[in-house]
């Protein structure tokens, strides 16, 4: 969420009832992948408009997540969560891919 763009309240994707709703699936016990593995990650975005010019400035909105079961992260599973991460070099698009690795256990 970037804090000092204060049009953004009204932007697809960062209304209110988005975030609202954003909300209450992590208030249901979802977990928000990257923020979960990087909880100190500040300026990584996954979108920037590519009409004002905003990815170099790395101006941008964290607008694409993994928003997954607790249960990923539990060593004892069979399917574990071990990283999450964005890449933000790869261009073509207003938006870069995330990425989950996950440990798939025999």
């Amino acid at each position: 969420w970037n804090e000092g763009a204060k049009h953004l309240a009204k932007s697809a994707g960062t209304t209110p009832e988005e975030r609202d709703s954003f909300q209450q699936q992590l208030d249901a016990g979802y977990v928000d992948a990257f923020r979960k593995l990087h909880p100190s990650a500040k300026g990584q975005y996954t979108y920037w408009s590519q009409r004002a010019g905003n990815r170099e400035p790395n101006k941008g909105l964290r607008l694409d997540y993994f928003i997954c079961s607790p249960s990923l992260f539990d060593d004892s599973n069979k399917v574990v969560l071990r990283d999450c991460y964005i890449v933000p070099d790869q261009v073509g698009s207003d938006h870069c891919p995330i990425v989950a690795e996950m440990e798939i256990k025999k």
